[in-house]
């Protein structure tokens, strides 16, 4: 698969929103893996329905309005995707959304506290369990980021509070794993077992660097806010594939701090990862 987002300008790693407006480019992005996984999600919402799956009271209405929004998407700008046949037997409207695109959907709401993740369905999360963020707040939602919360929690929060209907706009996240699955929930990133196999003349084939593209819009003029989440996986040698992005990669792992770097999963590998990027952008 070609490397399609790289979200590392050579500048020192920092926290920071790094909202971009999507000027007119869909916030649904499909390629030819499509099939794929909405097949992995049908087998996980099959097999794990209360993982990848929650919702609170009320939200029933909002949902069949995120059916409606990727409905109309798909409609307008993604034609050649072919529809799962199960997806009308799904009785939740989020979910029937989910599995119409490769994207996993949340709904945030505003209450008096604050924004609540209220409804979701995420198939592919990055070392998090859905199970226990529905119904939080964001702060607590991003408590388990180092430094999140000091840096950028109020001005998320203001950002959800004013952003205007009929905007759309995307934003960036990157780690880098030793496995592609697409399902990686926080508690089988914690029982996986540090794969010794890997070695200095593998690990650019078996270390992964996982984006994530999450998109964020208002639905219709309510306070509801629909936040997707889009997961692409390239090995790190088809990163290394350019010099600059290697050498963008490392400065930006050499910059971060530790707490950081063991979030992102980084400290199991992280004397070969670093051996390995200084060679390729040399």
């Amino acid at each position: 698969m070609s490397l399609l987002y790289f979200p590392l300008d050579g500048t020192d790693f920092r926290l920071s929103m790094g909202l971009q407006a999507l000027r007119g480019r869909s916030w649904i992005d499909t390629d030819q893996n499509h099939g794929r996984d909405v097949a992995e999600k049908s087998r996980l919402i099959q097999d794990h329905r209360n993982q990848v799956f929650a919702e609170t009271s009320g939200s029933l209405s909002a949902q069949h309005k995120i059916l409606d929004l990727v409905r109309n998407e798909v409609a307008a700008n993604h034609r050649n995707i072919t529809p799962l046949a199960s997806i009308k037997e799904e009785p939740s409207p989020l979910i029937q959304a989910a599995l119409a695109v490769q994207e996993d959907l949340v709904l945030m709401r505003e209450t008096d506290d604050g924004y609540i993740l209220a409804a979701a369905c995420v198939c592919f999360p990055t070392g998090w369990n859905l199970a226990e963020k529905v119904g939080k707040v964001m702060q607590t939602i991003h408590q388990p980021v180092p430094g999140l919360n000091p840096r950028l929690g109020k001005p998320i929060d203001r950002f959800f509070r004013k952003l205007r209907a009929g905007k759309q706009v995307e934003r960036f996240n990157w780690g880098l794993y030793d496995s592609d699955a697409l399902f990686q929930p926080g508690w089988w990133r914690r029982k996986r077992a540090v794969d010794t196999s890997i070695n200095c003349h593998n690990v650019g084939e078996k270390i992964f660097f996982r984006v994530e593209r999450q998109t964020l819009q208002r639905i219709d003029d309510d306070p509801d806010i629909l936040f997707t989440i889009r997961i692409f996986n390239n090995s790190l040698a088809e990163v290394c594939e350019d010099r600059a992005r290697a050498k963008r990669l490392l400065h930006g792992l050499q910059t971060m701090n530790a707490d950081m770097r063991g979030y992102k999963s980084l400290p199991r590998y992280e004397q070969l990862i670093a051996k390995y990027l200084e060679q390729a952008a040399s």
